[in-house]
Order: structure tokens, then C-alpha cells, then sequence
């Protein structure tokens, strides 16, 4: 199955495809011929973009090359890919041809409790426990070192050229024409080069990437190579800088805002800089000019605030005047809010108080690893913000542009962090390592290029960070960003967790706690610092209610991020159900109970990191799953928020004399189904969530259980019996909702479904199509473990499978996977024409599904609603 590489039919970005290539100049084997106009051009600046992409057209090698960044290397073996890409996430060179070794065992299907299993004797997709430096952190996939090159030709004229890398894990050396243009160790930050001085103009040139992720170099998956976009800028000599573009908005009212834009400029000293605001419709709502290197002061009437639930975004575009000529232009989105966070009011947005309900996510994109495409980062927003969510916090590390863009439009709030680490580090060959000579230039790059996104209304500085400067380096930080910034607070992710003595309270404006359920260390802090707010960047899924009802009482308590708002690549198995002896009646996310559970304790820790052994591979702690399905968590959030008046769970029946447990970063096993392969009349412990205060619980039409909720959920034993089980949610004597799960028949067909309706010729665009196990009525069979193949054909290819299963270890590669839950997920990529995609699924015994998707050519951005409506499926 192909991955990254792209359909070799054509290229990919308008403007810089084979066709238009060829009306410029000959092309030789392996290069690509840009068609990019001279400086003169520039006046008129409409006629050409400015910023164009750089990924089609790449060759790859992994593993180390000696020369590698020679220009006469014949890299003609090498494959042939589009970027982004990421290697660790594909199939290691040596892996076992099938993969029946990963799913021998049925019990790594169908339960969410294994056994730890032994290593197998040779290993499946990505995963190798043998060869992985971060073993269960990184989910035991490998790192290594890996080459890219990149075969190109520019005209002759003397264009300044620019080349951009969004970010790259880790370590990047870089050479154009074998001249070493410089090293770049930070996985997470953008940087750039100036290619003009190395270029071989009218000839070929030969760019040249090394890339070593060797060793443990982070506490979860990082993926391994030039894993975001690249971008080429082509200007004349007096240009706007990269991320040279800053937006304020110093006064705001119902009337008018005033809009300060800052554009720094380089090559001169004597141009005059014109600015354009355009509103969210595209007109010109305000213009002014001044002299280079002098801010621009504006006023937009009757401004249309962002916020959530309205992501008004404006535009502020620059234009560099010369002699009566424009010779750069330049533009940057920004929205126009308000924000307060202080220790009385907590945080205001526009004037009104925000309760944050957030979510930490890692930067991966399950099945597509580390790859930032800007469909898989939207989807994960509207995802997202649909299981409730208004707030993200990019643990731990800058997050890619695309997410970032994609908050702004769909309205998510942003904690934008630096790092996991500063001078000290957490693993042998972390950030740490580098961090002396680099944190003031990455510091610089994440802040100069996310100012000006209105979705970010906090920096975080770094998570949970060992300062033996005595509060010196942090405050070195804070310093420094804020000569950058000011318009936004400064926290510390945990740094005021355990003290309100800690140094971090010296430099930081709001204080951040982690794992602080009900207040616990929390509320002491505050009162030593009562000028400020305060939030909780960490809770533990299992304190939901007790985080929620905290913040609630205080007004002064920002919110809570919970770890983790999404499943996500490594850290293995830290979200594993904990399992006690029977009878220890925990209440739902009571974590007093934890220091008796040595066992539990010495399970997290004793492998040396947080999580289980192999064949676990992520962290499945996530309010969704690694597809993103809800998971039993997020339906408890939907009844402490009010979302949903009553939800329905049950839990999967356990060994005898044992019970589960939600504690920690677990949760509980448990399934919105009524369909089990048990005894008639065992008791099954049902779960459900509400706002109400009576619930009761009828099997067939009878009621068999009645119960009060304690924290939003009432736990109740029902003895099986197929047939009905419907939940009944009253408050104050009256019903608010109710919810039926029926007993379903066996799996009789495959059904699809896409999460958007047609696809366009953007290599950024994907389609997720669900693959679901239905009885002869069409019903999803809840726990089916099915082997699904699948087939893509005509205007795309099939870029990457997965499930939710935390320990299904098979390809994500491979035109194959085992559904999970009764679901599993094909990610489909467009091709550079426009056309069909046909994606047919099929299982032995079932009745295949095939869907059909209009692939048009792409002429202007859009953004697909939270729950976009998918194409219509067809039964085979």
C-alpha cells in the first residue's frame, strides 16, 4: 500500500505541476522545474503566490548514507515520496510478511485486559520491542537516522530564495549543493534558510536532509523525519521577514477596535509599509500606512469578536512600497478578543467568564503517525470540539501551524507549550541536550509564529520541569517572551503543583497545578497568591466530576485539561483498566484509595516509564480513541457538563473476584452494548451517566434496577437476559431523557462511511471512512473482531488503517486491520486529478461494502462541519 508517496500521475500544488513546469524549462530525470517569477513581477502582486509548497518530489532513504549530501550521489534507488512523512510509523524493513504472529491470541482482540505476551520472534508493521530505544514510551517503534533529497531548478533571475521546514524530529542537518546550510536540533519549532547565496540558477540543484532520531529522545512518540510541510519564498531583496507580520488589538469595545500591525521589514531602511484589514468576508474594512519599522495604527468599526461559538477571523495584509512600486506583500489572519485571567474573575474572553474544559493531546495522528497533513489536524479540532472539549493544550511541545489554523476557524482555545524539558533532562537524548545554546531561538521562532492566532490565550513555558537554576532559567524565559509578547499570560505546565513557595510563582502571571482532584493543594495555593488564576493542566479522566466541580465553586479556577483528550502513539498503556480485588467498592475517580494498591503503583512504574509492556502501544487514556470514537469517559463528561441528559454503558464482565476500577489515568471497561456471549442471569454491572438525580434501569420492559447518581452516575447490577435495556434519567420527579441498548443479531455485513462527503485535488485533503460490523438490520455489533481488506481505486490511494485496540501491534500500512469494538478506519488520500476513489471493504462471511468518493479540483479553502456528512455507502 503505498504511504506518503505521492500518485505519480502529476503534481500536487497549482502552480507548480508538470504542465506548468514544462512551459519554463526542460525537465531531467528526478528533478522538478519551478516556475516561479522574477522579483519584477512582484509589482503586481497578485499575479503569483509568494509562499509556495515544497514537498512533492522527494527521495528517501533510511537509514545512514555516507555522502549523503552530495550532489552527484545517485539517489535514483531511493523512494520516491511527497511530504510530510514520517518513517517510524511505517513498516520496518525486516517485518514478518503476514501478520498473524500480533493476533494469534484472541485475547489482543477482544479484551481490554491482556496478559503481557513474549516478544515475538519477528515483528509486525513499526513495532519492534528488540530494536526500539524508547521501548514502551515511543510505543516501541524506531527512530534511527534517515536522508532526504530533493532534485530542483529555479530561472536565472536573482530572486531571494527562502526555504522553510515546518518542523523536522530531530536533529536536521541541511545541505544545498553540498554546502552545509546549518543544524537544527528541536523536533517541534519551524526554521529556514536562505537558499540565494548556494543556488545554482537556471541549473539543478540538489537539497540534502539528514535526520537522527537515534536513542531514547522523548517520553512519548515523536515519529522520525520531515514530519510537517516545507515551504519555498521567493521575494526581492527588500522583503517582509519570516513571521515578520505582528497584530494587536489594544482597545477594544462594542463601537470600534484599534488594530496595531507591526511588519518588520529587511533590505532597507527607507520603505513604507501599506495595510489592509479585511473582515471575515474578505472587505476592506480599514488601511493605513507608515514607514518601515513603525507600526501601523488602525481602527475597525463594529468588530465582529472571536470567540468559540463565533471564530470571526479578520486578515491584516502588508505591502512593501519602494519608489511608488510594490515589491513584497504579505498577510496574516488574526481575530479580535479580549482576554482577562486574574485571581478574582478566572478567565474572561470578551467580557465574559470561561470555564475551560480541556484536553491534552500529543502531536501524533494515530494511524498517520507524526504526519501533519491540514485535514488530519482539522478533524482532530472538530472531533474534538464535538465530544465537548473547548481547549487544547499542545503537550509538550509547539504544535504544527495546520492544528493551530484549524483552532482558529472552528473556535477551540489554545495552551500553547514550549517544551517537555529544559536543562535537565527526562531521557538520554532528549531536548536537554541542546537546550543551553537553542531554547532562546526557539523560543523566539514558536512565539513570533503563533502570536498572531487568536485561539491561543495562554503560553506555557514547559511541562513539569526540573529548574536547578533556583528559578533563574525560568525566569530567563519569561523575561524573553515577553519582549516577544505581552498580550497573552505566561504559565508553567505543573510548575506550581507541589508549593506555593515554588520558584516558577516569581515569572509566571497564571498558576498552573497537575492531578490536584477537588482542590487538593490547589485551593492553599490560591490563597498564597490570591491575585491570581489558577487551572489544572492535568486531571486524571477518572476525576472529571470532581475537577469540574471545583472549578465551578471558584471562580478563580480557570479549568481543567484531563490527560488525555484523544488516544495517542505511546507512552503504552497507561490508560489500562485497573483491576483490584473484589470488593473494594471504590466510587468513581476516588484516587484516596491509590496508596493502598501498592500493586497498582508498582505496575506503573516498574518497567522504567509510565505504562505496560508490549504488545501495548499507546497510551489509551484518551476521552477518544486512536480513530477517534468515544470512550467510556467522554460519555460521563457529557452528563457533568449538561450535554447530554442520560447515557447508557455496561461494563465487560470480569474474572471473578476481581472488579474494575477508574483510577489514575484508567478508566472503566465498558461498552454502549447489551450484547454478550455470558449466561443467562449473570449480574453485569450498568453504568449511567446523568445529570439527574433518579434513575432507573428496565430489562425487557421491566424495571429490574433503581438507583440516586452520586457524581453524575449510578451504578447498578441487571442480571443478563437478551433482549432490552433501557436507562431512564428523572430530575426532581421528571423524566429528561432515556437511552435503549437492544441485543443485536451476528455480524452479517461491513458498512462505510466517510467523515466528508467528496474530496478535493489537495494533497492536505483525506477522507476517514469507518468501517463498521452491522447485523441483518443494519445495527452495529458492539464487540465484533472482524479482519476487514481493503481496496482502493482511481483518484487516491490508501494511505493508513487502524483501530481503537491499545494492543493490536498489526501494520498501519498494510491494506488490512482487525475492527475493534465492531469499527475500524481507512484513511484515503486524493490523487492530483480529479476523478472517483472507490474503497470497497471485505471480511469472510460478511457481505462487502464498497463507497464511492467525487474527487474535484480544489479552488478555494474549506472547512467541513464537527460532523461532516458522509458519502452514501453501498452493501456489496
Amino acid at each position: 500500500m503505498p504511504d506518503e508517496s505521492r500518485d505519480r500521475g502529476g503534481s500536487t500544488q497549482p502552480g507548480l505541476t508538470r504542465r506548468r513546469a514544462l512551459q519554463v524549462g526542460a525537465v531531467t530525470a528526478g528533478t522538478l522545474v519551478y516556475g516561479l517569477e522574477s522579483a519584477a513581477a512582484q509589482a503586481a502582486p497578485d499575479t503569483r503566490a509568494r509562499e509556495r509548497s515544497f514537498d512533492e518530489d522527494w527521495r528517501f532513504f533510511r537509514g545512514d548514507v555516507d555522502g549523503g549530501e552530495a550532489p552527484e550521489l545517485d539517489d535514483s534507488a531511493w523512494r520516491a515520496l511527497d511530504l510530510p512523512h514520517d518513517w517510524s510509523v511505517e513498516d520496518l524493513p525486516y517485518a514478518i510478511s503476514d501478520d498473524g504472529a500480533a493476533t494469534s491470541d484472541p485475547s489482543l482482540l477482544t479484551t481490554q485486559v491482556p496478559p503481557a505476551v513474549p516478544v515475538p520472534p519477528a515483528v509486525i508493521g513499526p513495532f519492534d520491542p528488540a530494536r526500539s530505544a524508547g521501548g514502551g514510551s515511543t510505543g516501541y517503534t524506531v527512530g534511527g537516522i534517515g536522508w532526504y533529497r530533493k532534485h530542483f531548478r529555479l530561472p536565472g533571475d536573482r530572486s531571494l530564495t527562502e526555504l522553510r521546514f515546518d518542523g523536522v524530529y530531530q536533529n536536521a542537518d541541511v545541505w544545498l549543493n553540498g554546502v552545509h546550510l546549518g543544524f537544527h536540533p528541536f523536533g517541534y519549532t519551524g526554521f529556514a534558510y536562505d537558499l540565494t547565496p548556494h543556488l545554482n540558477r537556471g541549473g539543478t540543484n540538489v537539497l540534502a536532509v539528514r535526520v537522527d532520531n537515534s536513542g531514547q529522545t522523548s517520553r512519548w512518540y515523536s515519529g522520525s523525519g520531515i514530519y510537517r510541510h516545507t515551504w519555498l519564498t521567493v521575494t526581492g531583496p527588500v522583503r517582509i521577514a519570516l513571521w515578520g507580520i505582528a497584530v494587536t488589538t489594544p482597545e477594544i469595545n462594542d463601537q470600534q477596535a484599534s488594530v496595531r500591525v507591526e511588519a518588520a521589514v529587511t533590505g532597507t531602511s527607507s520603505a513604507h509599509v501599506r495595510v489592509t484589514v479585511l473582515d471575515p468576508n474578505g472587505r476592506t474594512v480599514a488601511r493605513g500606512q507608515g514607514p518601515a519599522g513603525v507600526p501601523v495604527d488602525l481602527v475597525v468599526a463594529r468588530p465582529a469578536r472571536w470567540s468559540p461559538e463565533s471564530p470571526n477571523l479578520y486578515t491584516a495584509r502588508a505591502e512593501v512600497i519602494t519608489d511608488g512600486r510594490i515589491v513584497d506583500t504579505a498577510g496574516t489572519r488574526f481575530g479580535i478578543r479580549t482576554l482577562r485571567w486574574d485571581g478574582e474573575a478566572g478567565f474572561e474572553l470578551n467580557g465574559k467568564s470561561v470555564k475551560i474544559v480541556g484536553g491534552c493531546i500529543h502531536h501524533d495522528n494515530g494511524p498517520m503517525g507524526a504526519v501533519a497533513l491540514d485535514r488530519s489536524e482539522e478533524r482532530r479540532v472538530q472531533l474534538l470540539k464535538a465530544a465537548g472539549f473547548n481547549a487544547l493544550r499542545t503537550a509538550h511541545n509547539p504544535p504544527s501551524p495546520a492544528l493551530l489554523d484549524a483552532c482558529d476557524r472552528l473556535g477551540m482555545l489554545v495552551m500553547d507549550e514550549f517544551a517537555d524539558v529544559w536543562d535537565t533532562g527526562k531521557t538520554p537524548d532528549d531536548y536537554s541536550v541542546h537546550f543551553a545554546q537553542w531554547w532562546q531561538r526557539d523560543l523566539t521562532s514558536m512565539i513570533l509564529r503563533d502570536r498572531n492566532h487568536p485561539s491561543v490565550v495562554i503560553w506555557s513555558l514547559g511541562n513539569e520541569i526540573t529548574d536547578n537554576t533556583g528559578g533563574q532559567r525560568g525566569a530567563e524565559l519569561a523575561a524573553h517572551l515577553r519582549s516577544l509578547d505581552r498580550s497573552r499570560p505566561i504559565t508553567l505546565g505543573g510548575g506550581s503543583t507541589f508549593s506555593p513557595d515554588d520558584p516558577s510563582w516569581s515569572y509566571v502571571d497564571v498558576g498552573d497545578v497537575h492531578y490536584n482532584a477537588n482542590g487538593k493543594g490547589y485551593a492553599p495555593m490560591h490563597a498564597a497568591h490570591p491575585e491570581r488564576a489558577m487551572t489544572q493542566s492535568e486531571g486524571f479522566p477518572a476525576t472529571i466530576f470532581q475537577d469540574t466541580a471545583f472549578v465551578e465553586s471558584n471562580d478563580w479556577a480557570v479549568g481543567s485539561w484531563v490527560w488525555a483528550a484523544m488516544d495517542y502513539l505511546g507512552e503504552s498503556g497507561i490508560g489500562k483498566t485497573i483491576m483490584a480485588a473484589e470488593g473494594t467498592t471504590a466510587a468513581i475517580g476516588d484516587q484516596s484509595v491509590m496508596p493502598g494498591w501498592s500493586t497498582a503503583r508498582t505496575l506503573h512504574h516498574s518497567w522504567g516509564g509510565f505504562g505496560y509492556p508490549y504488545p501495548y502501544f499507546q497510551g489509551n487514556c484518551g476521552d477518544l480513541d486512536l480513530i477517534g470514537q468515544r470512550k467510556p469517559q467522554n460519555h460521563w463528561r457529557a452528563a457533568v457538563s449538561g450535554r447530554s441528559p442520560v447515557e447508557l454503558l455496561v461494563e465487560r464482565p470480569v474474572v471473578p473476584g476481581t472488579e474494575q476500577v477508574a483510577a489514575w489515568w484508567g478508566y472503566y471497561d465498558e461498552l454502549e452494548s447489551w450484547t454478550w456471549t455470558i449466561p443467562a442471569g449473570h449480574p453485569m454491572t450498568v453504568r449511567v451517566y446523568t445529570p439527574g438525580d433518579d434513575v432507573r434501569v428496565l430489562l425487557n420492559g421491566a424495571v429490574v434496577a433503581h438507583g440516586t447518581p452520586e457524581r453524575c452516575a449510578a451504578v447498578l447490577t441487571v442480571p443478563y437476559r437478551p433482549g432490552t435495556l433501557t436507562a431512564v434519567a428523572s430530575r426532581s420527579g421528571r423524566e429528561i431523557g432515556r437511552r435503549t441498548l437492544h441485543t443485536v443479531g451476528a455480524p452479517a455485513a461491513l458498512r462505510l462511511s466517510s467523515d466528508v462527503p467528496e474530496l478535493t485535488t489537495s494533497r492536505d485533503d483525506l477522507a476517514h471512512v469507518l468501517v463498521s460490523v452491522v447485523d441483518r438490520a443494519g445495527r452495529l455489533v458492539p464487540d465484533a473482531v472482524n479482519r476487514v481488506s481493503f481496496t482502493a481505486q482511481g483518484a487516491g490511494s490508501l494511505v493508513a488503517v487502524g483501530n481503537g485496540n491499545p494492543h493490536n501491534v498489526d501494520s498501519f500500512r498494510r491494506p488490512r486491520r482487525h475492527t475493534w469494538h465492531g469499527r475500524a478506519l481507512a484513511i484515503l488520500r486524493p490523487a492530483a486529478d480529479p476523478g472517483t476513489i472507490t474503497l470497497t471493504a471485505s471480511t469472510p462471511g460478511l457481505s462487502p461494502a464498497t463507497l464511492r468518493l467525487r474527487v474535484h479540483e480544489k479552488t478555494a479553502p474549506h472547512v467541513r462541519n464537527a460532523r461532516g456528512k458522509g458519502a452514501e455507502p453501498s452493501a456489496g
